[in-house]
C-alpha cells in the first residue's frame, strides 16, 4: 500500500491570521475570535463581553477567595489582561513569540492598559511551575490543541492548589477521528492555511481529566452557556433560528419562545462536529 504523504500547510498561525486580516470576506470572522490588528480593542471587547463575565462568576462562585491565576495559552493577551484588570495576579503560558498573536502580543495589550502580567514561553505539557502554584488554570480553546491530552491536563492539575480549578472552554468535540474530525477541519479557514487545528472526542476530555484526578464540577455543552455561545447572543441566536426556513414556517402557528426553544433543543442535539464544551473541574483537596 502506497503511504499517504502529510500535508504541507503554507502559512504559519500568524502569517494565517495575517492574510485572514486582509481579506474582507473573512473580516467578521476576525472580528469575533477577537483576532484584529487593534490588539488593545480586541482585550477590552473580551472583557466587557457575556463570555468573561461568566468566566468570572463560575470563578467566583467555585473559589471565591481564587487571587492566582495561570492563562494557558496566553495567544494574544485577551484573557491575561481581562484577569489582570479584575484584580488577579497573573502568568500567561505561550510558547509562540509573535507580536500579532503571541507573547509581543500580550506586551503590547498589557502596556496599553497600564497592567502587568508574569509571561513565560512554554508548552501546556511542560510548564516550568512548582506543585500547586495557582488557584485557578484557564484555557480558553487550548485543550483541543495538545500534542499529548492526558500529559497536558496531568500537568495543569499539577501545578493547582489543592481545591483549585481548571476551567477548559470553547474545546472542540468530535465523534470519531475520522468522518467527524475531517469534517471539522474541512469547515476552519484557518486549518486550510496553517493546519494546525484539532479536536478530541467527549470521551477523551473527560478521561483525560479523571485521569489527572480532577474531579467534574461542571460540564457546559453546546449553547448551555454564554461562553459557548459567542459571538451569538441568546437574542442573536433567536433572531437566527427563526429566520431559518423551518422557523419561519413554526412561527405561523406557534410563539415566538416555543419556536427558539425547538430551535434551541435541534441546535443542542444535532452533534455537529467541532461542537463547543466548557469543562469546570476542581482538584481535590488534601485530606
Amino acid at each position: 500500500m502506497v503511504q499517504k504523504e502529510a500535508r504541507v500547510f503554507p502559512y504559519t498561525w500568524e502569517q494565517a491570521i495575517d492574510v485572514l486580516r486582509r481579506d474582507p470576506q473573512h473580516r467578521a470572522l476576525i472580528f469575533d475570535a477577537y483576532l484584529t490588528a487593534d490588539l488593545p480593542a480586541n482585550a477590552r471587547r473580551f472583557r466587557a463581553g457575556d463570555e468573561f463575565r461568566e468566566v468570572l462568576r463560575l470563578l467566583r462562585t467555585y473559589f471565591p477567595g481564587a487571587k492566582t491565576v495561570l492563562d494557558m495559552p496566553g495567544g494574544n493577551g485577551i484573557a491575561t489582561a481581562a484577569f489582570a484588570s479584575n484584580g488577579f495576579d497573573v502568568t500567561a503560558v505561550e510558547p509562540d513569540a509573535s507580536a500579532s498573536v503571541g507573547r509581543g502580543a500580550i506586551a503590547t495589550v498589557l502596556a496599553s492598559d497600564g497592567l502587568s502580567a508574569n509571561v513565560v514561553e512554554a508548552f501546556g505539557e511542560a510548564l516550568p511551575f512548582p506543585d500547586a502554584s495557582f488557584d485557578v488554570v484557564y484555557v480558553r480553546q487550548g485543550l483541543h490543541h495538545a500534542r499529548d491530552l492526558p500529559r497536558m491536563v496531568a500537568e495543569l492539575a499539577r501545578v493547582l492548589v489543592p481545591g483549585g480549578l481548571l476551567l477548559a472552554t470553547r474545546e472542540h468535540v468530535v465523534d470519531d477521528y475520522d468522518s467527524s474530525l475531517q469534517a471539522f477541519l474541512d469547515s476552519q479557514v484557518d486549518h486550510q492555511l496553517y493546519g494546525g487545528e484539532h479536536a478530541f472526542t467527549l470521551e477523551d476530555y473527560r478521561s483525560a481529566l479523571r485521569s489527572a484526578g480532577l474531579e467534574a464540577v461542571e460540564e457546559l455543552g453546546p449553547y448551555d452557556s454564554s461562553i459557548n455561545l459567542h459571538p451569538n447572543t441568546p437574542a442573536t441566536l433567536a433572531d437566527k433560528i427563526m429566520a431559518t426556513g423551518i422557523g419561519r414556517a413554526l412561527g405561523v402557528f406557534l410563539p415566538r419562545a416555543a419556536v427558539v426553544r425547538i430551535g434551541m433543543w435541534r441546535l443542542r442535539t444535532m452533534n455537529a462536529p467541532g461542537r463547543l464544551y466548557t469543562f469546570l473541574s476542581r482538584k481535590p483537596s488534601s485530606r
